[in-house]
């Protein structure tokens, strides 16, 4: 059996806009945000999904449940959520971007590896309860850059806000099906 992830990175949001970063902080979806959401949503309409899931982070809570328009139901899971930079939120994301440090741990945040491996876990794991059906995933760009990496070793890039991926699980196993895009 195979489940099919449609993976969306949430809309917009503040600390975005401000360039500051944002891990397990949070910060509001933009008016372009929700915006962005909305225009998923009606992008997506003609899927049939079985579920939809996020993270807890409210960013991606409210992406799902402006997309999701509670066409059908949905989870929160704390296993979705961004890669934790510990005391470095809400500080200028632009260092970081330029850093090639994959490790947070000193600042009290987390490894990308372990951030991308807790987010594949959770995959597999609705994969086992839901098998050959859709499922909307809202997460984070870094974290989800992890898991893109983890398919595809080359991958490197940040995903666009509102853009969408495809992830299958078959067996157990996670294949990328295709790279993110912004479709709206």
């Amino acid at each position: 059996m195979k489940t099919m992830f449609y993976i969306v990175r949430h809309g917009q949001t503040l600390f975005n806009v401000k360039e500051l970063i944002q891990g397990w902080s949070d910060s509001p979806l933009t008016p372009l945000g929700v915006h962005q959401a909305q225009l998923m949503a009606e992008k997506i309409s003609p899927i049939e999904f079985i579920l939809g899931v996020s993270s807890t982070s409210e960013r991606a809570r409210d992406t799902l449940l402006t997309i999701t328009q509670e066409r059908f139901p949905v989870l929160f899971y704390k296993d979705l959520k961004e890669v934790g930079f510990g005391s470095l939120e809400g500080g200028d994301r632009r260092p970081l971007l330029e850093s090639s440090r994959r490790d947070y741990t000193p600042w009290g945040g987390e490894n990308f590896d372990e951030a991308g491996l807790r987010v594949e876990r959770r995959l597999i794991t609705i994969a086992k309860h839901v098998g050959n059906r859709n499922v909307l995933v809202v997460s984070h760009g870094t974290v989800l850059r992890e898991v893109i990496h983890d398919l595809d070793p080359n991958y490197n890039d940040i995903m666009p806000n509102c853009s969408m991926m495809k992830i299958a699980c078959e067996d157990g196993q996670l294949s990328l099906v295709s790279y993110p895009e912004v479709l709206i």
